[in-house]
Order: C-alpha cells, then structure tokens, then sequence
C-alpha cells in the first residue's frame, strides 16, 4: 500500500469517524429529549404537588437546553409540557423557547467563522466551507448584500433578502428538524454575522408565540 493510499484511507477513516461521534451525539440528545418528555408524563396528585414543582423545572432546563442543540426536537418537550402541567406554564415556556434559541444565536456568533469552515471542509461539505470561507473575508456591514449575491436561485435570493421573515418562517415550518431544527437555524444566525442581537430577539418572541398564546387563552 502506497503512502498516498494510507493517506486517502486514513483521510475517511478519520470522516467517517468524526461522522459516527456527531450521530451518535444527536442520537444521545434525542434519547435524552425522550426521558425527559416520559418524565414528565405522570398523573398530578395533592401528594405529588412537590415533585410536580421539581419535574417542571427540570422540564424546563432540559427543554432549554435540547431546544438549542441543532437537529433536536425539542418542541417535544415543550408541547409535553403544556399538555401535563396545563395552560398556566404557557408563559413559562414561552420564555424558555425564547432563552434557548438565544443561547444557540448567542453560541453562533461566539465560533469563528473560520474554525466553521474547516469542520465543513473535514466533512467533505466544500461549497458550504467556501461560502463560509467568502463570508468570513467580507465585512460585516458587506454581507447581507453578499449572502443575496450568492443565492443563485430568484427564490433564495428573496429569502436572503427578507432573512427576517424568512428565519420567522422556518422556525415555524413543520419537519424543520432535518434542516437543524430552532436550534440550528438560530445558531446559524449568529454565525453569519447578518443577523443584530435585537431584531433577532424579537423575531423569535414573534416566531414562536402563537402556540403558547393560543394555549394560554384557550385553556383559560
């Protein structure tokens, strides 16, 4: 066997490897969201009124935290919530949705772009690398403008330029989950750079208010 063979091998051994960790840590995520949402599944009793006060909290943390994982449903856990603990939690996870989309936009513009193009490069994922690489050479006030001119597409080129609406409605798209879920289009957010920490809080309070509205003032 050549030194360019072991090379090539060694290449997607090591792919497939990093490949079978990020399954397996999403598979992990999703087993965990499970426990949780069967957690909370219980009947609510005047003797189990302490435990129900200590399951919500934890359903609350565990909900923050899958909820801004990428490719996690996490929403799961939320609509358990309203369904055992009733509409007056509506307001609580309301909050929670929006703490936990914040933290991912908050982690996405904490990873350098950089350090993102080359993960994207180990996976094989050259044009998403290249984009990112084009991206992290432009200047900040320079890329909304750039992620249009990149969209080929008329239509991605209008949801480039509308990101707002556009992020709204991919929150709220049903199977968004095989496209990173809410935590992973948030987290893609703040790793572009084009999305400012205020207009990208109240699209999210926007995006994700109707079912704990409707919830809240139905079940009143």
């Amino acid at each position: 066997m050549t030194s360019d063979t072991r090379s090539v091998a060694g290449f997607y051994v090591g792919l497939a490897a990093r490949l079978v960790v990020l399954i397996a840590a999403i598979y992990g995520a999703m087993q965990l969201a499970e426990m949780v949402k069967h957690a909370l599944s219980f009947d609510i009793m005047p003797h189990t009124e302490a435990m129900m006060h200590r399951m919500l909290m934890l359903g609350l943390l565990g909900y923050i935290l899958l909820t801004a994982l990428p490719f996690v449903p996490g929403a799961e856990i939320g609509m358990t919530l309203l369904t055992v603990f009733g509409a007056s939690v509506a307001p609580l996870v309301y909050a929670a949705t929006v703490l936990s989309l914040m933290l991912a936009y908050g982690a996405g513009r904490l990873v350098p772009l950089q350090r993102s193009a080359r993960t994207a490069r180990k996976l094989r994922l050259r044009r998403v690398a290249d984009l990112l690489d084009r991206l992290e050479q432009t200047a900040p006030e320079d890329r909304p403008d750039f992620l249009v001119s990149a969209a080929r597409k008329p239509a991605l080129q209008r949801l480039a330029r509308y990101r707002y609406v556009a992020l709204l409605v991919l929150i709220n798209m049903p199977g968004n989950v095989v496209i990173g879920g809410g935590g992973g289009l948030a987290f893609a957010a703040g790793l572009s750079g084009v999305f400012t920490p205020l207009r990208f809080l109240a699209t999210v309070m926007l995006a994700v208010l109707p079912v704990p509205l409707a919830i809240f003032l139905l079940g009143q």
